[in-house]
């Protein structure tokens, strides 16, 4: 079924775990899905390459969406970082030898995000213990719950309204596109 472009309300991404989708529009089994919310409450799942054939006719628009949809990949993956288990987050670099790392990305780097680098919760105590640097005086438990308790007020809140609104962002895009490739 073919909304028009106006009725789009937000679009999603997220890669499939399982097995793989189906595209709403070709049929096509897909891993990488863009969910498209209509405002009556419709969700179709389309295709990197539907996405691409529908934007194909506005270049600019296509850019502009890839730029978008690589934001939202990343906001998702730090938001999802950010809500698992402190033993599962990923460490990034360690701040000047001290024993206190940074959150890593899923590739890595180290999370930069509203203005800020974030520490990981656990650290190394021995480490931090000595030295000229930052010092730790809390215990690794109430440091952690420090760390935990600053990213859930400041932090994941922050993430998921940026993904909000990139959400509503990229619909727009695609409310822009006056024709849809058939």
């Amino acid at each position: 079924m073919n909304l028009e472009s106006s009725a789009i309300k937000s679009v999603s991404f997220y890669i499939a775990t399982g097995p793989v989708e189906c595209c709403d529009r070709c049929s096509a089994g897909i891993r990488n899905v863009f969910a498209v919310s209509y405002r009556d409450g419709e969700i179709q799942k389309y295709g990197s390459e539907c996405i691409n054939k529908i934007l194909g006719a506005e270049p600019t628009l296509r850019k502009l969406f890839n730029k978008n949809i690589k934001l939202l990949k990343l906001y998702k993956d730090y938001l999802a970082i950010f809500s698992g288990p402190i033993n599962q987050m990923p460490r990034g670099r360690e701040y000047f030898n001290s024993g206190l790392y940074f959150i890593g990305d899923s590739h890595g780097e180290d999370i930069f995000f509203n203005g800020h680098w974030f520490f990981h919760p656990l650290f190394d105590q021995d480490k931090n213990a000595i030295g000229p640097h930052y010092i730790v005086n809390d215990s690794p438990e109430e440091y952690a719950n420090k760390q935990l308790a600053e990213y859930e007020r400041r932090d994941k809140a922050k993430l998921v309204s940026e993904i909000a609104r990139l959400e509503a962002f990229l619909a727009k895009i695609l409310r822009a596109v006056k024709k849809e490739a058939a």
